[in-house]
């Protein structure tokens, strides 16, 4: 007697890739509730048998001996943990210069499904990876904001000789050179080593130096906050703090005033934001926006701060 092969219906897809230990915290939680998800991870899309069949607006996937079915009918969610831009410098062969850009394709063709509930979806993630956008929009809804010029220009009026600044890229890329990987960090310097340096090739983003501060990064989910500060030794962090290991600083949860709370609420919304990694400078009494990644991490915090922010993920994409 044959056996029926059956598909399964997808209620929660997510996309991701397999080193992603913050996807993992919300599947572990989506099996400890008996939910019905499908993890797609980025690096591993050439494994996998997909058809998407227009007029029946639904998606087929085999992976390994099984076969899922994600229709409109089914899908409740989609957890959307890809960041919409490209960023490598690496020289590709043309196979994987071809896999990266049609899988990429694919992903965002799967804005179909505009009835399921998308953390977040591609076009509020792709205009909320700008970061002049973020800016423009966090001055208008009432944060504080460094002072910040774009510019290919080193001598621009902006720069005093001896004040201190701060020089960030306006993505963030990756190089490669020598078969290394890098990556560019916010760095601080005088407005004299900014003006001897070369900017012509490339706009940068320039700030003004803000001083004494405490990084705070605020995981925002819906309308719910999960503020911690980040400090190394018990005080702030000169410069970027991502430069120092995890591992060297502390998390701590705080509050945040109410109004602090309702502009990001604001700017969230403004953006089409339902996730998002905030980052914020606190200094003099003053709250100062610095950006939101609307595909931030947030593992690390569920380990060091005890916020369940699995828990609030998978509340949210199940509507609750």
């Amino acid at each position: 007697m044959a056996l029926i092969h059956s598909v399964k219906d997808v209620e929660h897809l997510i996309i991701s890739s397999t080193l992603d230990f913050s996807t993992d915290y919300v599947c572990l939680e989506m099996e400890r509730r008996g939910l019905s998800y499908l993890r797609l991870n980025r690096d591993r899309f050439s494994f996998y048998k997909v058809k998407y069949m227009v007029d029946r607006q639904t998606l087929f996937i085999h992976i390994n001996n099984d076969d899922y079915s994600v229709s409109p009918e089914s899908l409740k969610s989609i957890y959307f943990r890809s960041p919409v831009f490209i960023r490598s410098n690496k020289p590709y062969p043309l196979e994987q210069q071809l896999y990266r850009s049609q899988w990429s394709s694919f992903i965002r063709n799967l804005m179909v499904f505009s009835s399921a509930r998308w953390l977040n979806h591609p076009v509020s993630t792709y205009l909320a990876e700008n970061k002049v956008y973020q800016l423009d929009r966090a001055k208008a809804i009432g944060l504080e904001i460094p002072n910040t010029v774009i510019t290919n220009f080193a001598d621009a009026g902006f720069l005093s000789d001896d004040e201190l600044y701060v020089v960030k890229a306006l993505d963030t890329p990756l190089f490669y050179e020598d078969g290394k990987e890098m990556f560019t960090y916010s760095t601080i310097s005088t407005g004299k080593e900014i003006k001897k340096s070369s900017l012509q090739d490339a706009p940068v983003i320039i700030q003004e130096c803000i001083q004494d501060k405490t990084d705070l990064r605020v995981t925002v989910i819906g309308e719910k906050l999960f503020p911690a500060a980040i400090t190394k030794s018990d005080r702030g962090i000169d410069g970027d703090w991502r430069r120092t290991k995890k591992e060297d600083l502390q998390y701590k949860p705080i509050e945040l005033p109410e109004d602090i709370i309702y502009k990001l609420q604001q700017l969230m919304k403004d953006l089409n934001l339902s996730f998002g990694g905030v980052d914020l400078a606190f200094s003099k009494g003053k709250y100062y926006f610095i950006e939101v990644n609307p595909t931030g991490e947030w593992g690390w915090l569920v380990r060091t701060t005890g916020y369940e922010i699995d828990k609030e993920i998978v509340n949210w994409l199940t509507g609750q």
